[in-house]
C-alpha cells in the first residue's frame, strides 16, 4: 500500500469566516469596512487596508485583503474586534467559540499524551476485531498496483503519532469529535482510514479509547437496498448478532470510519426524512448514512469521514462542526525521490524533473501515488523517444503523457485489447467513463458493464493493464484505477467519431457544449480535468497515435464543434460572467496547436487573468498573442517574474529565466494590437526588467489604451517610467493610480502628463496614495494647465494640509473641465469648508462633490451651504454621508435647498439628524420650487414624527423621485403616514427605501393600497423587516394587476422563496417585476457615489 506523507490539520476557518461575512447585509458590510479603518480595532502594529481597496470589495475580496494584511489567527482576531465594535453579539459569540475550537480542538493534539488504559477484552469483541482485521487485509490484497510502482514508505512511528493526535479525546464536557479527511483523489485518504481501522483491530492503537471501530465503505453502501442501522453493523459481525445494547450503553467509545461517502447518492428522501435514533428502522442505505453523519443515530460517537474536494462541500453541510484535516499525499521531496528511483539514472531523472517543474499541474497531480506513477511512466517513455539532452520547448502536457502511457501499454498488451475487433469495446469504455462523470459515479456494477456490452475478457485485460481495478467491497464492481484515468477516457469519448451522447438521449455535441460551459464556469468540478484532456486530444499527433492504438476513428468535426461553442459564447456574452479565462488558456495550451488557439481566441472580447506561477505565464504567453480582438484585459501578476540569477550564462536556470522574459514580452505584445482599450494591472508584483518591458509596450505608438488601472503595482518606481511614456499620450481617458505611494520623488513624472497640451485624460483616481502637501501642490499646479479632466478622486488621503483653493480655476488659464470631485475620507474638518465653499463658486462646471466620511460637523455644513445659494454654484449632487452632522446643520441645508436651483441629489445618511433635523429639511422640501429629486436619510435617527413631516412635505413637492429612510425607527405607523401621500395621483416618487425599519405585516395594508393606485412607484425596498407570509400575501394582491407599476421589490430571502411560484406566473404574463433579497442600484453610474 502507498502511504501518505503525513496529515495536515486545518479546520476550515477560512470557509467559516467567509460565511460570516456573506451573512452581513450591505449596511453591516459597509460598517465592517469602516471599522477596519479604526487603528484601535486593528492588531497591534498592523497597517490599515487602503480605503480604495476596501470600498468596493465583496465578502470574498474582503477576506483576501484581511488575510494578506493580518495573516493566520490575526485575521479572526481583527474580524472579532470589529464585530464587537458593531455590537453584533450573536455573531461575536460564534466567532469566540470557533476561535476557542481552533486552538483547543481543530489541530493535531499532542501525540505524547498517554492513551487511556486498555478496555477489558470480551470474547465477542476479540472475534469482531479478528474479523475486521481479516476484512481490511483482504481489501488491501484486492488492490493491485503496477509492477514498477515505487513504494516510498511503510507504516512509521510518525504516522502512529499523527493518528493518535488526530482522534485524542477533547477533554471533559467537550462535544463528540467529527473529523473530515479531505484531499484530492488518490492521495491516500482511504489508505489512512483503513490503516487506522487495521491498527485498532491489531491492538496497536486506541485500545483504551474505543471499544469498537466500524468501517463503513461507500462502495458497499451504494449496492445495498433498504436496511436498518443494526443490519448495517451486522455485515461485519461474526455471528450477525450485534450487541446493540452494549453499543448503546457506551456510545462515546464507538468510532465510525466512513470512507467514500460521496459514492452514495444522498437522495432527497434521506436528507428530508424526519430525525430518528431507531437502530432497527428499515430505510434506504443512503438515508441511514445521512442520519449517521448528522449524529442523529449515535450523537456521542466519534466520526472519521473521508471525502474528495467536490464531495467534501456536500458533506460539510451534513456534519456538525467537523474538524477538517487535509491529506496532502506525496510532498515535493517524495515526488522527486519517486522519479529518481523510477527512472534509475540520476541525470535522466534530473532532466525529467526539470521538465515536470515547468507544469504546476503535473507536479500537483503527482501528490497521488498512482497519478505519480502514470506521469513518471509517461515521462520515461517520452525521454526514451529522444536524447535527454535535447532542448524541450516546455513542460510536457498531461494529455501527451497519458496518451503515450496508454499507447505503450496497449502496444505490449494481448491481441484482444489492440486495434481491430476491440474498437467497439474501447468506445464502450469511453462512453462508460463519460456517463460516470455526468452522474458523479466512479464505481460501476456488473449491470452497467452489461448495458454497455462490455465483454468479460476485455474487462479482464483492462484489469491486468491496471487501467481498471476491482472494487474490493463490492462484488462484480470495477472502477478506474485512478480518477484521472476515467477523466482521460471520458474526454476521449467526445473526440471519437459518433453522434450519440453518453447518457443516450442528448446528442453528443450538445453534451459537449454543456460540460464546456460547466467546466469554465466551475459549475461541475468533475469536468475540469476532463475538458483539459479533451482539448489536448484535439491535437492531430495525439489523435493519430490513439486512433492507431485503439482502432477507433476520431471525429474530424470535434474542433469545429469547439469553434461553434466559442462563437456562441461571444454572441451571448457569457464570457463576462464567472468565466475562468485562465483555465481556457491552459486548455488551449494543452492542444499545442497555435492555429486552433488563434481561431478560438479570435472570438474573445475580454479576459481576466491572475498569473501565479510559471505555468500561468506560459499559457498566457501562448494565448494572449492570439487575442487580436481583445478589448478589455485584467492582468494581475502575483509574484516576481524574474528570479535572482545566481548561475552563469548558458545554464538551464539562465535559459529558463530568459525564456520567461520572452513569454512576458509575448503577453505585453497584446497591448499594441490596436484593439485593446481597457487594461487593469492592479495588484501586480513585477521585477525591474519586466516592469521596463511592460512600460515600453505601453509607450508604443500602436498602443491605444483608453482606460488604465495601475492600483497597488510594485515596484512603485515604475510609475516614473510610466509617466514619461504617457507624456503627450492623446488616447488615454481613464487612469487609476490608487493604493500606490506617490511621494515627491515619483509624482512629478506622473503629474507632468496632465499639463501637456495633448493630454485627453478625463478620469483620474489617486485614492489611498499618501499624498503630502508638496505632492498636492505639484498636482494642483499641473491641473491648472489641464482642460480635459472632468473627474478627480482624492479619497483616503489626508487633505487637511492640502491647499484646496489651488483647485480653483486660475485667472487667465483655460477653462477647467472638472465636473466631479471626490474628497471622501480626507480628514476634512470645518476649517477646510471655507476653501471648499470658494471652490464651488469658482469652478463653473463642478456638478458633483463627495465629502463623505469627513468630520465636517455643523459648522462645516454652515460654511459649505453658504456657497450653494450663489448663482455661480451649479452643484447637482452632494454627498455628506457620515459627516457628523446634527439637527443644526439642517437649518443651513434647508436654506440651501430653498435657494438652489441646481441641487438635485443630497445624501445625508449616517448623520444623527433626528426628527428635528428632518423637520427643518422638510420646510424647504415642501416648497413647490424645491428642485431636489433624490434624498437619502437612512441611518439618520428619524422616527414616526419625522415620517409625518416627510409626508406633509411630499404633498407639496412635485420633484422628489427617490427617498430612502432605511435603518430608522419608521415602524408601521410611519409607513402609514408616508402611504397617505404616496397614493395621491400627484405624487411622483419612484423609489422608496424602507430597509430595516422595524416593520411588521401591519404595514402591508397601506402599502398594498399604494401599489394598487400609484402611477409612479417602481422600486420598493422592504428588506430586513419581519413582514411574514401573511404580510407578503397582502402585498401580492395588487401586484397581480396589470396596472401595477412596481418593477423591483426587496424582500428577505425566505420570503423571496415563498413567492417564487407566484412571480413565475407574473413573468409568464409579461410582467417585468424583480423580487430581490439584495438591493442593487438603479443607475450604474451611482455605484461610485453611494
Amino acid at each position: 500500500m502507498a502511504s501518505p506523507a503525513g496529515i495536515s490539520g486545518h479546520d476550515g476557518a477560512r470557509d467559516q469566516l467567509l460565511s460570516h461575512l456573506r451573512r452581513l447585509d450591505p449596511w453591516q458590510l459597509e460598517d465592517f469596512k469602516l471599522g477596519l479603518q479604526c487603528p484601535e480595532l486593528l492588531p497591534a502594529g498592523a497597517r490599515r487596508i487602503p480605503w480604495a481597496d476596501l470600498r468596493a470589495a465583496g465578502p470574498a475580496d474582503l477576506l483576501c485583503l484581511l488575510e494578506e494584511r493580518y495573516p493566520g489567527r490575526r485575521t479572526w482576531e481583527a474580524a472579532l474586534r470589529v464585530f464587537e465594535d458593531l455590537r453584533l453579539s450573536s455573531l461575536c459569540e460564534r466567532l469566540r467559540a470557533e476561535l476557542h475550537e481552533m486552538s483547543q480542538v481543530c489541530r493535531l493534539q499532542d501525540p505524547n499524551q498517554e492513551e487511556p488504559a486498555a478496555l477489558e477484552e470480551t470474547a465477542h469483541r476479540r472475534r469482531y476485531r479478528e474479523r475486521l482485521r481479516t476484512r481490511i487485509l483482504a481489501l488491501w490484497d484486492c488492490t493491485p498496483w503496477p509492477e514498477d510502482h515505487i513504494y516510498l514508505r511503510d507504516v512509521t512511528q510518525r504516522e502512529h503519532e499523527e493518528l493518535r493526535g488526530l482522534l485524542h479525546p477533547r477533554g471533559p464536557g467537550a462535544p463528540p469529535l467529527t473529523v473530515l479527511l479531505e484531499g484530492a483523489a488518490g492521495v491516500g485518504k482511504t489508505t489512512l482510514a483503513t490503516k487506522l481501522v487495521l491498527h485498532w483491530a491489531e491492538g496497536v492503537l486506541f485500545r483504551g479509547r474505543f471499544s469498537y471501530v466500524f468501517y463503513i465503505s461507500g462502495h458497499r453502501l451504494a449496492e445495498l437496498g433498504d436496511t436498518s442501522f443494526a443490519g448495517l453493523l451486522a455485515l461485519d459481525w461474526p455471528d450477525s448478532q450485534v450487541p446493540v445494547e452494549e453499543l448503546r450503553a457506551h456510545p462515546e467509545r464507538l468510532l465510525f470510519v466512513i470512507d467514500g461517502a460521496e459514492e452514495v447518492l444522498l437522495g432527497s428522501d434521506g436528507s428530508a426524512s424526519q430525525p430518528s435514533d431507531d437502530w432497527y428502522q428499515e430505510l434506504p442505505a443512503a438515508s441511514i448514512l445521512v442520519r449517521l453523519l448528522k449524529k442523529e443515530l449515535v450523537p456521542e460517537a466519534t466520526l472519521l469521514v473521508t471525502a474528495g474536494p467536490p464531495g467534501g462541500r456536500a458533506l460539510r453541510r451534513l456534519l456538525l462542526s467537523p474538524c477538517r484535516v487535509g491529506i496532502p499525499g506525496f510532498t515535493e521531496g517524495d515526488r522527486r525521490e519517486y522519479l529518481r528511483r523510477f527512472l534509475g539514472d540520476p541525470d535522466v531523472a534530473e532532466e525529467a524533473w526539470r521538465r515536470m517543474r515547468g507544469s504546476e499541474t503535473l507536479v500537483r497531480s503527482c501528490a497521488a501515488p498512482l497519478a505519480c506513477w502514470a506521469v513518471c511512466a509517461g515521462l520515461k517513455r517520452q525521454l526514451a523517444a529522444g536524447p535527454a539532452s535535447a532542448p524541450a520547448p516546455g513542460a510536457p502536457t498531461p494529455t501527451s503523457l497519458y496518451a503515450r502511457l496508454f499507447c505503450s501499454l496497449l502496444a505490449e498488451a494481448e491481441p484482444g485489447l489492440r486495434a481491430g475487433s476491440s474498437a467497439g469495446q474501447w468506445r464502450a469504455v469511453c462512453s462508460l467513463a463519460a456517463e460516470g462523470l455526468w452522474l458523479a459515479a466512479f464505481t460501476f456494477a456488473g449491470d452497467a458493464l452489461e448495458r454497455r456490452r462490455l465483454e468479460a475478457p476485455f474487462i479482464d485485460g483492462l484489469l491486468r493493464l491496471q487501467i481498471l481495478r476491482r472494487v474490493s467491497d463490492c462484488e462484480h464492481c470495477v472502477t478506474f484505477a485512478h480518477r484521472s484515468f476515467q477523466e482521460f477516457f471520458g474526454a476521449l469519448f467526445y473526440v471519437l467519431r459518433g453522434s450519440q451522447g453518453s447518457l443516450g438521449g442528448v446528442p453528443r455535441h450538445q453534451e459537449m457544449r454543456l460540460w464546456l460551459n460547466h467546466a469554465f464556469a466551475d459549475a461541475n468540478p468533475y469536468w475540469r480535468q476532463t475538458v483539459r484532456f479533451f482539448f489536448g486530444l484535439l491535437g492531430a499527433d495525439l489523435a493519430g497515435q490513439l486512433e492507431e492504438a485503439l482502432g477507433c476513428q476520431m471525429s474530424p468535426g470535434a474542433a469545429d464543434e469547439l469553434l461553434d461553442w466559442a462563437e456562441e459564447l461571444e454572441r451571448c456574452g457569457a464570457v463576462s460572467a464567472h468565466f475562468d479565462f485562465l483555465w481556457l488558456f491552459q486548455c488551449l495550451h494543452e492542444t499545442q496547436d497555435e492555429n486552433l488557439a488563434r481561431r478560438v481566441l479570435n472570438h474573445l472580447p475580454e479576459a481576466d487573468l491572475d498569473i501565479q506561477g510559471c505555468e500561468h505565464l506560459r499559457v498566457s504567453s501562448f494565448c494572449l498573442k492570439h487575442c487580436q480582438k481583445l478589448r478589455k484585459l485584467r492582468l494581475s501578476v502575483s509574484r516576481d517574474l524574474e528570479k535572482k540569477r545566481t548561475s552563469g550564462l548558458g545554464t538551464p536556470e539562465m535559459r529558463a529565466a530568459d525564456f520567461q522574459m520572452h513569454q512576458w514580452e509575448d503577453i505585453c505584445s497584446v497591448f499594441c494590437s490596436g484593439n485593446l482599450s481597457e487594461l487593469d494591472l492592479s495588484n501586480s508584483k513585477l521585477s525591474t526588467a519586466s516592469m521596463m518591458r511592460l512600460c515600453l509596450n505601453l509607450g508604443n505608438p500602436r498602443c491605444r489604451l483608453q482606460k488604465l488601472a495601475w492600483k497597488s503595482v510594485s515596484p512603485v518606481e515604475g510609475l516614473k517610467k510610466l509617466g514619461l511614456l504617457l507624456h503627450g499620450n492623446h488616447h488615454l481617458t481613464h487612469l487609476d493610480l490608487s493604493s500606490n505611494c506617490l511621494d515627491a520623488a515619483v509624482s512629478p513624472g506622473v503629474f507632468r502628463m496632465l499639463g501637456h497640451s495633448a493630454c485627453r485624460l478625463k478620469y483620474l483616481w489617486l485614492e489611498s496614495c499618501g499624498l503630502s502637501a508638496e505632492v498636492f501642490r505639484q498636482l494642483f499646479m499641473e491641473l491648472g494647465r489641464n482642460s480635459s479632466l472632468r473627474f478627480l478622486s482624492l479619497a483616503d488621503n489626508d487633505l487637511s494640509h492640502a491647499e484646496l483653493e489651488r483647485l480653483r480655476e486660475p485667472p487667465g488659464t483655460a477653462a477647467s473641465a472638472l465636473k466631479e470631485l471626490s474628497l471622501e475620507k480626507g480628514n476634512l474638518s470645518a476649517a477646510a469648508c471655507e476653501a471648499l465653499a470658494s471652490l464651488l463658486t469658482s469652478t463653473p462646471r463642478l456638478t458633483r462633490l463627495c465629502l463623505g466620511l469627513n468630520p465636517l460637523g455643523n459648522e462645516g455644513a454652515r460654511l459649505l451651504c453658504g456657497s450653494l445659494t450663489w448663482p455661480a454654484c451649479v452643484l447637482q449632487r452632494l454627498e455628506l454621508w457620515w459627516c457628523r452632522l446634527g439637527a443644526p446643520s439642517c437649518r443651513h441645508l434647508s436654506d440651501a435647498l430653498r435657494r438652489s436651483r441646481s441641487l438635485t441629489h443630497l445624501n445625508l445618511r449616517k448623520n444623527n439628524l433626528g426628527d428635528g433635523g428632518v423637520k427643518l429639511l422638510c420646510a424647504a422640501l415642501g416648497r413647490a420650487y424645491c428642485a431636489l429629486q433624490s434624498l437619502n436619510l437612512s441611518h439618520c435617527s428619524l422616527t414616526v414624527a419625522g415620517c409625518c413631516e416627510l409626508a406633509y412635505a411630499l404633498k407639496r413637492n412635485g420633484h422628489l423621485k427617490i427617498l430612502d429612510v432605511g435603518n430608522n425607527a419608521v415602524q408601521d405607523e410611519g409607513v402609514r403616514e408616508l402611504c397617505s401621500v404616496l397614493k395621491s395621483p400627484s405624487c411622483v416618487l419612484q423609489t422608496l427605501g424602507l430597509e430595516k425599519c422595524s416593520l411588521t405585516a401591519v404595514c402591508c395594508r397601506p402599502l398594498s393600497c399604494v401599489l394598487g393606485s400609484s402611477k409612479s412607484l417602481e422600486n420598493l425596498n422592504l428588506l430586513g423587516n419581519d413582514l411574514g407570509p401573511d404580510g407578503v400575501s397582502r402585498l401580492w394582491k395588487p401586484l397581480r394587476k396589470s396596472t401595477c407599476r412596481l418593477r423591483k421589490l426587496g424582500l428577505e430571502k425566505d420570503l423571496c422563496s415563498a413567492v417564487s411560484a407566484e412571480l413565475e406566473k407574473l413573468h409568464e404574463k409579461g410582467c417585468s417585476l424583480r423580487v430581490m433579497s439584495q438591493w442593487d442600484f438603479n443607475d450604474p453610474e451611482e455605484r461610485w457615489w453611494w
